[in-house]
């Protein structure tokens, strides 16, 4: 039985920690508040198949979004329910990828204010992979790349 007068409590829906937008790379996942140095963001969800097959789907290039937890498994992101796959890659990440009991999970490696990419670095082997002569497109490299040429142009 009810009591009359009483009202069901109710929690204030915590607000968003990233929204997905638009990237200089294509999409990409941007931090919706201000997010402190070692908070968990975001969790790499998808279908755990074995390694083994990751690497032949991987050598075929038909899946980027393949993120390798261990030897024996490797998760399959490509589901767009999966919001981390619109982490960019970057050579100076914002953020760490760590496995914690079979999940993976992105955590801050330093204090990222409201607005900014969240970025991972993706490992030599991925970029060379995809990436191939084109090389790092990341804001980063592509500032050295400017700063390089300016050089050259003064010669």
């Amino acid at each position: 039985m009810a009591v009359k007068g009483r009202k069901k409590a109710t929690r204030k829906p915590k607000p968003p920690l990233y929204r997905v937008g638009r990237a200089q790379t294509g999409l990409g996942l941007f931090a919706a508040q201000d997010i402190p140095e070692r908070k968990l963001v975001i969790e790499y969800t998808g279908t755990r198949i074995p390694t083994w097959l990751a690497r032949d789907i991987d050598r075929r290039r038909a899946n980027k979004y393949l993120f390798e937890i261990d030897n024996r498994w490797t998760i399959d992101g490509s589901v767009r329910s999966n919001l981390a796959r619109y982490v960019n890659h970057s050579c100076d990440p914002n953020l760490e990828a760590e496995s914690n009991r079979g999940r993976l999970m992105f955590r801050a490696i330093k204090p990222i204010a409201e607005g900014c990419e969240f970025t991972l670095d993706y490992g030599e082997e991925h970029m060379e992979l995809y990436f191939g002569k084109a090389g790092c497109l990341c804001p980063s490299c592509v500032e050295m790349a400017k700063k390089k040429k300016a050089k050259k142009k003064k010669r």
